[in-house]
C-alpha cells in the first residue's frame, strides 16, 4: 500500500513538472519553440510591387524579381516571407515557391527567381508573411506576361541603289526582306520616295511582304532626269522596323522629238476641167468605172465636213431626177456623195451614201466614211480606211451609181474637189 502511495506521488510530481515547462513557453514569444498561434498577434499582407497588376515583362528582363511592401506586425516575433508564383490565378499551379525569406530594407522585400520563365504565358504571384507562429494572409494575386518582343530589323535596298541612271520612269524597287525575332504578324513595306534625302516632300506607298525580295514598281511616271532618293523600313502593325539606308537613283534624259517625217507624195494633178483629180487615174472601188466620163452637169457650191456631218453643195442639188430606191415608191432618191482617198501614192474613190432629193448632208464621221460606205472586204482600202485631220480628201456628187446600172437616170456628176480633213 505504501508503494502504491509512492508511485502516485511520484506521477503527480512529473505532471507538475510538466506543467511548469509549458507555462514557460507560452511566457516567452520570442522562443524558438514558442506555442502558437499567438493569440491577439495579427501580421498584414504585404503589398505586391513589382511586376505590378498586367504587367508586360519581356523575356530579356528575366530572370524577374518580385518586390513587395513589407508586411507589419504587432507582435514581437520577427518576420519571413513566402513567395508564389502561379500559372492560375488561385496559385494551385506553383512553378516557383519559395519561403524563409528576410525583410528587405527600406520597407520593402525583394527576391530574383533563380530561372526564367517560359515566354509566351501569363504568371500569377503572390506573397505573405509569418513569424513562426502566426502567419499573415496572401494577397490577391498579380498577373504578369512575359513574353520574347518582336524586333524588324531593317531591309536592304537591292535596286535601284548607288546613284544608278535607271532605263525607265517606273523602275523596280527591290528589296531584301527584313529579318525578324519574336512573334511577328504579316509584314508589310512602307516605301519612301522623295527628290530631297530630308524626305520634307515624300510620296509613301505600303506594299505587302513577298517571298525572300519585296519589289514595287510605281503606278505613275517619274520625272524625267532628276536625282530621287528612297527609303523602307518594315511593320506587322504593332512593331515596326528602322528605316533602310537612303537610296538614290536617276531618271532617264528626256529623249529628242522623233524628226518630222517627210511630206507625202503629192496627188496628180488632172490634165486639166474642174475636176481636182484625174479621174481617169482614180481607182473606183463601187459604181461605174467610166466615171470620169460621165456628164459634167453640176458644180460644187461648197463642201462642209466635220461634227459628224459631210455636206456637198452643188448648183443641181434637189433639180436630178429621183427614182425609187430599189423599187420602193415610197421612197425616193436624188443621187449619191462620192468620195476619194489618196492611199499608198494612188486614188481610190467610190459612190458613198445615197441622199434624197435636195438632200445635202448626211452623217459621216471618220469611222465611218470608209467602213459604212463601202462594207465589202473587196472594196479595200476604202474599207478600212480612216482619215486624218488635216488629209486632203476629194468630194462629188452624182446622179444614182451606187448600184449603176440599177436606178439609173442621167448619168450626170458634178465637179471633183480636194477638202482637208476636219
Amino acid at each position: 500500500m505504501r508503494t502504491r502511495s509512492i508511485r502516485l506521488l511520484a506521477g503527480l510530481g512529473a505532471l507538475a513538472v510538466l506543467a511548469a515547462c509549458q507555462s514557460t513557453k507560452s511566457a516567452n514569444p520570442l522562443s524558438p519553440s514558442v506555442a502558437g498561434p499567438i493569440p491577439g498577434v495579427t501580421i498584414t499582407a504585404p503589398k505586391l510591387l513589382e511586376p505590378g497588376a498586367g504587367s508586360k515583362v519581356t523575356d530579356s528582363q528575366q530572370p524577374i524579381s518580385l518586390v513587395v511592401e513589407n508586411a507589419t506586425t504587432n507582435g514581437q516575433r520577427p518576420l519571413s516571407y513566402v513567395f508564389e508564383v502561379a500559372t492560375d490565378a488561385g496559385c494551385t499551379n506553383k512553378v516557383f515557391s519559395r519561403e524563409g525569406i528576410s525583410p528587405g530594407d527600406g520597407g520593402r522585400t525583394s527576391l530574383r527567381l533563380p530561372d526564367r520563365l517560359a515566354t509566351g504565358r501569363t504568371y500569377y504571384w503572390r506573397a505573405r508573411a509569418l513569424d513562426g507562429a502566426n502567419t499573415g494572409p496572401f494577397p490577391a494575386a498579380a498577373n504578369f506576361d512575359v513574353y520574347t518582343p518582336v524586333v524588324i530589323d531593317a531591309p536592304v535596298p537591292v535596286a535601284p541603289v548607288g546613284g544608278v541612271k535607271v532605263t525607265t520612269l517606273r523602275p523596280t524597287f527591290i528589296v531584301n526582306n527584313s529579318s525578324r525575332t519574336g512573334p511577328a504578324g504579316a509584314i508589310s513595306y512602307t516605301f519612301e520616295l522623295s527628290e530631297s534625302d530630308t524626305f520634307a516632300v515624300k510620296v509613301a506607298v505600303t506594299v505587302a511582304e513577298q517571298t525572300n525580295q519585296t519589289q514595287y514598281v510605281p503606278t505613275a511616271d517619274l520625272a524625267y532626269a532628276k536625282t530621287y532618293y528612297w527609303h523602307v523600313r518594315g511593320s506587322d502593325g504593332t512593331a515596326t522596323g528602322p528605316w533602310s539606308a537612303t537610296q538614290v537613283f536617276k531618271t532617264p534624259d528626256k529623249p529628242e522629238p522623233p524628226p518630222e517625217p517627210p511630206a507625202p507624195p503629192s496627188p496628180p494633178s488632172p490634165p486639166g476641167g474642174n475636176d481636182a483629180i484625174d479621174l481617169r487615174q482614180v481607182v473606183i472601188v463601187k459604181g461605174p468605172g467610166d466615171f470620169a466620163n460621165w456628164t459634167v452637169g453640176s458644180t460644187i457650191t461648197d463642201v462642209r465636213q466635220g461634227n459628224g456631218q459631210l455636206c456637198i453643195y452643188h448648183t443641181m442639188l434637189g433639180q436630178w431626177p429621183s427614182v425609187p430606191f430599189f423599187g420602193d415608191p415610197g421612197t425616193l432618191v436624188e443621187g449619191n456623195q462620192w468620195v476619194f482617198a489618196f492611199i499608198n501614192g494612188r486614188w481610190y474613190g467610190g459612190a458613198a451614201d445615197w441622199y434624197r432629193p435636195g438632200q445635202a448632208c448626211k452623217g459621216v464621221d471618220a469611222q465611218s466614211i470608209g467602213r459604212d460606205a463601202f462594207y465589202n472586204p473587196s472594196e479595200e482600202p476604202l474599207h478600212s480606211w480612216v482619215p486624218q485631220p488635216g488629209e486632203r480628201v476629194g468630194y462629188g456628187s452624182s446622179t444614182p451609181a451606187r448600184a449603176w446600172p440599177d436606178m439609173r437616170t442621167l448619168d450626170h456628176r458634178t465637179n471633183i474637189v480636194i477638202v482637208p480633213w476636219q
